[in-house]
């Protein structure tokens, strides 16, 4: 039976690299995926026009999201780094009813462990969402930026069919070369060692939250 996943991410490259894997074999079970970007990642390369650098972000989030079969990608284009100040009853007000029309049968989010203040903004904007509606829907927390573990329940998925193929997919974010590089080796020891934890090559550990 086909399943509703929701991801919500501060940039778009958070994804791929906390959950590529997972992602993947979502959408090879034929789940459907929606994801949503809050930042418009515009401020990562402090030398570039901003302008250039989020245009050419969203066009490659773009191009990877068509091709690995996102059903729909949603950005709120908020100013990068200020998140913690520019989401707004109105931002909020929209996540709820992405929400409310996705239905998600899981939804995936960044961790506020994260050292990225704008993961913990959008963090804290996810839960208190979630926590505003009626109906209530399991939340899950992934890492990007943080390798330790924390104490709460945990979703662990089988990715060793898929690792290679995220490692690919992230390296797709060619203007985030220095970052998305930077973090491929951290990516690597959480999956490895994930993986030794739960008999398998590779595995992406996920923190139920809600």
């Amino acid at each position: 039976m086909t399943k509703n996943i929701l991801v919500i991410c501060a940039h778009d490259d958070d994804m791929i690299l906390g959950m590529g894997g997972t992602l993947l074999r979502y959408l090879d079970e034929e789940n459907t995926v929606t994801q949503i970007v809050f930042s418009k990642g515009e401020k990562s390369h402090p030398h570039l026009k901003e302008s250039v650098i989020a245009k050419t972000r969203k066009k490659e989030t773009e191009k990877i999201a068509k091709n690995i079969g996102i059903k729909e990608l949603i950005y709120f284009n908020l100013e990068d780094t200020k998140l913690n100040k520019k989401i707004d009853n109105k931002v909020k007000y929209k996540l709820k009813k992405i929400i409310q029309k996705t239905k998600p049968n899981k939804i995936f989010s960044v961790s506020k462990k994260d050292t990225h203040p704008d993961h913990r903004a959008v963090n804290i904007a996810v839960l208190e969402v979630l926590d505003s509606l009626k109906s209530k829907y399991p939340v899950y927390t992934f890492q990007v930026w943080n390798i330790f573990t924390e104490n709460l329940p945990v979703l662990h998925v089988d990715v060793s069919k898929y690792f290679n193929e995220k490692v690919r997919i992230t390296k797709q974010h060619e203007s985030q070369w220095f970052s998305v590089y930077l973090q491929l080796l951290p990516v690597y020891f959480r999956a490895k060692l994930n993986g030794i934890k739960h008999n398998c090559k590779y595995s992406e550990v996920f923190y139920k939250v809600r």
